[in-house]
């Protein structure tokens, strides 16, 4: 090799270098340098998220802005004084207590006790069972651990805390506990609207007892899930698992011109049948053969939830709960019974305790069967058998309050607990509502109150069926007659409730699909419209292709 050549090669090696050199710093010296001048820090709170005043400079102009950071949000410090600092976040720079800034991720979620906003059961392990230890509102859990990995830094919930009480440990939800019992014991329904009507029966106080200070309000951000985005705009067709199977193919293309774009499926009835060959029946039923259904398996509910989510359909689980005979027959000291422990039959029907704990655990066990595959989580009959009133005065009914809850507590409670272990699984969780109770502004003695459903779930689904109202009801003279009407004024009236929350869950009302023509049900999807609203889901029984297909003009 000649001299020139070594040249060229030995520049070319020098070039290399120095290109490495200037890269290596802006790559790691000068990040490590900022790092060094411009310490990170996380934002520390007792809430999940503070805000901050800015102070902007617009044409000579001063201006203050709020900002939220959630806990454990990571900023920059650029001056550090005895009692505040001066930080930057995303190019924004202000000034914050030293207080609320923690060194790691560690010391921002460290907390010494964590304080329920109402009383709930402590769960054997994190993601597990409950168990029967119960703490109460405010009450003083010491915390045994916590890890960074349980924060979420997009809302600065702590997912999961263990605690210690009686000398156990147990795992509490951190969504439902507050850093201080200032926090827990706030009141977070002072705008919540209701009805006393109940009082005269249960006693002064009985309403605001029910209905507010044993219920959580405080603000739930409803969750959006990348890998399972909800369409902005629900149109569901209730069917029968029979009926998804025998009319696949015609169902399959029905999008194609109407604007369904989601099915409900009923994959547990009011009989307590469960349409496919569940594996988790055998741990609450002595005898699962009774309540299953095996002729569909697991695996093959899979792949035809899958085939339709694959054509551009959202698949809705519908499960019916606490109106199930079969639950109730083995179970008769979870379910309502006389004062000796003999099983009630009411309408008909033999019902679970919305206060058992194992008729809980069933349901969503269930619901967690099947989360893998489905969109959405519907849970049916979440109530007390209505027309018990009586039997409560005079005490020959008993529904095992073990805990002493209200009933909107207890429903309250058991769907926070589905939709805790469900939100892990990236699963939505609905909730129906029968229609008078919202009307009325109380629970109708079933439990069902309207805000406190809608501030545990990310939709809630009423049921206000033309058929169902009487004469007069909400001044319409007839409203089988007015579906237009009829709509537009009960989802104002939700509205109106709704709106007392800071994040509601979604409403998606049914609308009845039977008995009606296809101008009809448009007339009741243009009610819903009028008030502000979209979407519906659409009841007609099992879901019949004949009366899908003698409302479909009304549909596109």
């Amino acid at each position: 090799m000649n001299e020139r050549v070594k040249r060229i090669v030995h520049l070319i090696l020098v070039a290399d270098c120095a290109i490495l050199l200037v890269y290596a710093s802006f790559t790691y010296f000068i990040p490590f340098l900022n790092s060094v001048i411009h310490p990170v820090r996380y934002i520390k709170t007792d809430d999940v998220s503070m805000n901050v005043s800015v102070l902007s400079m617009d044409h000579n102009e001063a201006s203050i802005s709020q900002l939220t950071l959630p806990r454990g949000t990571m900023v920059s410090l650029q001056e550090a004084n005895d009692t505040t600092s001066k930080v930057e976040y995303n190019d924004t720079v202000f000034t914050i207590g030293n207080e609320h800034l923690a060194s790691s991720l560690e010391e921002c979620i460290s907390s010494e006790y964590v304080y329920p906003r109402r009383m709930l059961n402590l769960f054997d392990e994190k993601d597990g069972k409950l168990t029967e230890t119960v703490a109460d509102k405010g009450e003083q859990l010491e915390v045994a651990s916590v890890s960074p990995e349980d924060l979420d830094v997009s809302t600065g919930i702590v997912n999961w805390y263990e605690v210690t009480k009686n000398d156990k440990n147990y795992w509490v939800p951190g969504s439902l506990v507050e850093t201080s019992k200032e926090l827990a014991e706030k009141n977070y329904g002072s705008s919540i609207q209701y009805l006393t009507y109940w009082d005269q029966y249960y006693g002064d106080g009985y309403s605001k007892d029910a209905y507010i200070d044993q219920v959580d309000y405080k603000p739930m951000i409803k969750p959006n899930y990348e890998d399972n985005v909800m369409p902005e705009q629900v149109n569901a067709y209730h069917v029968s698992l029979a009926n998804l199977i025998s009319n696949q193919n015609e169902l399959l293309k029905i999008k194609d011109h109407s604007n369904i774009n989601a099915f409900v499926v009923e994959l547990k009835n009011d009989d307590g049948t469960i349409f496919y060959d569940s594996k988790v029946a055998k741990d609450y039923l002595k005898d699962p053969s009774q309540a299953i259904d095996s002729n569909v398996s697991l695996d093959q509910l899979e792949q035809l939830f899958t085939k339709f989510e694959k054509a551009g359909y959202y698949m809705i689980a519908r499960i019916v709960t606490f109106k199930d005979p079969v639950f109730a027959k083995q179970n008769p000291n979870e379910s309502y019974t006389d004062t000796k422990g003999n099983l009630i039959m009411h309408d008909g029907y033999y019902w679970p305790s919305p206060y058992s704990r194992k008729a809980w655990s069933y349901n969503v066990s269930i619901a967690l069967e099947l989360a893998p595959f489905v969109n959405e989580i519907q849970f049916d009959y979440v109530r007390f058998p209505d027309g018990t009133l009586q039997n409560t005065l005079d005490k020959t009914g008993d529904f095992h309050n073990t805990y002493n809850e209200s009933k909107v507590a207890a429903l309250q409670g058991f769907l926070s607990y589905a939709h805790t272990l469900l939100s892990d699984q990236h699963v939505y969780v609905c909730a129906d509502v029968f229609a008078w109770p919202v009307v009325s502004k109380d629970d109708q003695d079933i439990g069902q109150f309207l805000p406190a459903i809608a501030n545990v779930v990310d939709v809630v689904a009423p049921m206000p069926y033309l058929d169902h109202f009487s004469y007069g009801a909400m001044d319409i003279e007839d409203p089988m007659t007015a579906p237009k009407e009829t709509l537009y004024k009960f989802s104002a009236i939700t509205k109106t409730q709704l709106d007392n929350l800071d994040h509601p869950a979604k409403y998606r009302t049914w609308i009845q699909g039977y008995n009606l023509s296809s101008e009809e049900v448009k007339e009741e999807i243009e009610g819903i419209k009028q008030s502000g609203y979209d979407g519906y889901m659409i009841w007609a029984g099992n879901g019949d292709m004949d009366n899908l297909e003698s409302i479909l003009p009304g549909l596109s």
